[in-house]
């Protein structure tokens, strides 16, 4: 008898869909609600395999069409679904070809998933260490959810994905074990945070098994990703990748949880370092402040004077309070992230040369100072740098024997500029050296008794190079002295020919001293004057000088008085000097350029051009710091 006319309303209740191909695996017809039942969307013409992945399976399944024999068996779809299909031949006199009935395969077990979530949430009250809850929970998963293996991989901040458990019931040479995070599953399970289907090719047979990559959702972040491999023949139902999602946020909470008390131990832990260290530092010098101020007050109520020396040592003490005070004020704002830069050109070899100079007159010491002759320029906080520079310069003095030298050395490499602080003091045991960088930090050979300090100078002073978008770092040997590196990019020699070279102006004569400095300026120098004494040439001359117009009609005292201002500033190369005056004074070099006075101004900017680019050829030499000057004779 003929189907009654709503035999495919029946159909629809059915978890079971029904499709007819030919032998060529065309479809012939399709059940209405197919793709709805199954996920392959299939229709009238189409052809079988477009829907299905090429496998062992879907051979066997294209072999028992082709020869007319019944099949049972699971395929994985095209949207990597696994379902089972069983083949039906047409019977004889019938239409060639053959019946398929698919229907979904995967498992909805809430009773499973019950389970698995008690066992994690048994591991999460027995301990807050990471890894054993998450092995705690592939085993339960492998045990509860039919699952023939899972993994729990973790993100942590900077580093790539780090395998924290694996279930003890999967072999050790799986193909799991080549995880890519670049596989697209991972990265789009990471991304949308959502599950996400993949196959895991080359294991078995050729079908290979079916796997899911759940992430791992914590409220505010993704912290990792559980992975579930199913055995061959079963897959992953909607109901149940749901499911398991629930038991991965669980998890992933435990994980954030057991981090966040990682960290707030660690900063318990900091905090009570912190205090030890700095209730003793801040008493050592309140204890002799306290005694000198007790004395200057005694003394003054006798009517006696206070003595210089107490004064001084006093003075010392407070400046010490107030570097450790600075110190814990720059960690604090590098903390909350509101340690501001003020960047500006700035050459790295003129930094150097005035920091060095400042310890030079402060301790008895060898320094030595290496600078490349051509300039090295960066973008940088002025100030900050020279921070990063006196507290390697203080610890290379402080960690090493008296009288042993201290060498600095500029280097240019690779768009880099590298600052080298090199002691031969008592230096760092290898054990410390990854660890010197971090707040309060101290190495195991150094004390507290002999050497000072809250342990926050390099902690800054790394955190100050990364704001720079360098790097601070060590090469030390215990007994042998260390190095300190400070790297920062350099500018680009297209932004370095863009400023403007510095000229030095002295001339007793105020008005040919505006004539050469209005001509100098129109053709883009920056120009600087004695006139406003010598108090104001030192705060102009923090950047190098690139070369010195002297009048020789000066008087041998005018011209000294000049010369011995800028003498006493710190030079990292010599610096050029061109006469202005009708010939060679007796003081000066055979070979230094003259120019025309009074100043002629194409003249005047051709000799200053011409000696800046004679001095830019000159072979690369040392600058002997006694000598910052070219071109003066010894008898001045």
């Amino acid at each position: 008898m003929p189907l009654p006319s709503d035999v495919e309303d029946a159909f629809s209740c059915l978890s079971l869909a029904l499709i007819r191909v030919g032998p060529d695996l065309r479809v012939q017809w399709c059940e209405e609600g197919f793709a709805h039942k199954t996920g392959v969307e299939l229709r009238a013409g189409g052809d079988l395999l477009d829907a299905l992945e090429r496998g062992r399976s879907l051979d066997a399944v294209e072999r028992a069409i082709r020869e007319g024999r019944a099949h049972t068996g699971h395929v994985i779809t095209r949207a990597l679904r696994q379902v089972r299909v069983q083949v039906r031949p047409a019977k004889a006199g019938e239409k060639p070809g053959a019946w398929l009935v698919v229907e979904p395969s995967g498992v909805d077990d809430e009773g499973a998933f019950s389970q698995a979530v008690q066992e994690i949430a048994r591991a999460v009250g027995e301990t807050f260490e990471v890894d054993s809850v998450c092995a705690a929970a592939v085993v339960a998963l492998v045990r509860c959810a039919q699952v023939r293996r899972a993994e729990v991989f973790l993100c942590e901040e900077g580093k790539e994905l780090r395998r924290a458990a694996v279930s003890d019931l999967a072999g050790a040479d799986s193909p799991e074990d080549t995880f890519d995070v670049e596989e697209d599953p991972f990265r789009q399970a990471l991304a949308s945070r959502q599950p996400q289907l993949g196959i895991q090719r080359g294991y078995g047979d050729a079908m290979g098994s079916i796997f899911a990559a759940v992430p791992l959702c914590a409220p505010r972040r993704t912290v990792g990703l559980l992975l579930l491999y199913k055995e061959q023949g079963t897959s992953f139902s909607v109901r149940e990748l749901e499911l398991w999602s629930a038991a991965a946020n669980q998890l992933a909470v435990a994980v954030e949880n057991a981090r966040l008390l990682r960290e707030a131990k660690a900063a318990l832990q900091v905090r009570e370092e912190f205090m030890s260290i700095a209730s003793h530092e801040l008493k050592t010098p309140l204890t002799p402040l306290k005694l000198g101020l007790y004395t200057m007050e005694r003394r003054i109520s006798l009517g006696q004077p206070v003595e210089l020396a107490t004064v001084l040592k006093s003075k010392r003490q407070v400046d010490r309070l107030a570097g450790l005070v600075d110190d814990l004020l720059d960690a604090s704002r590098l903390d909350a992230g509101k340690l501001a830069l003020h960047l500006a050109a700035l050459e790295v070899g003129q930094l150097v040369a005035e920091v060095v100079d400042h310890f030079r007159a402060a301790f008895e010491r060898p320094f030595t100072v290496e600078v490349p002759r051509e300039r090295v320029w960066v973008q940088g906080d002025r100030d900050r740098l020279e921070q990063v520079l006196v507290n390697l310069l203080e610890n290379a003095h402080k960690y090493s024997p008296a009288g042993e030298p201290i060498s600095v050395t500029v280097e240019r490499v690779h768009g880099e500029a590298r600052i080298h602080v090199q002691d031969h003091g008592i230096g760092i045991p290898g054990a410390d050296q990854s660890q010197v960088f971090q707040r309060f930090y101290r190495a195991r050979n150094v004390s507290h008794r002999n050497f000072g300090g809250l342990g926050l100078g390099l902690f800054i002073s790394h955190s100050i190079a990364k704001l720079h978008r360098g790097s601070l770092s060590l090469s030390s040997s215990e007994g042998h002295g260390s190095t300190f590196t400070v790297s920062l990019p350099r500018m680009s020699s297209h932004e370095v020919k863009r400023l403007p070279r510095r000229v030095l102006l002295l001339d007793e004569d105020h008005a040919q001293e505006s004539v050469a400095e209005r001509v100098l300026l129109a053709e883009g120098f920056e120009v600087l004057t004695a006139r406003d004494g010598a108090e104001a040439l030192r705060r102009a001359t923090h950047l190098p000088v690139d070369l010195i117009v002297l009048s020789t009609s000066a008087t041998h005292g005018q011209a000294g008085v000049f010369l011995e201002t800028f003498a006493t500033l710190p030079r990292a190369r010599p610096v050029p000097i061109l006469l202005a005056g009708d010939e060679r004074p007796w003081w000066a070099q055979e070979g230094t350029s003259l120019c025309t006075r009074p100043y002629v101004p194409d003249e005047l900017v051709a000799r200053v051009r011409n000696v800046l680019m004679v001095e830019r050829r000159r072979p690369a030499e040392l600058a002997a710091p006694e000598a910052p000057l070219a071109g003066l004779s010894p008898r001045v």
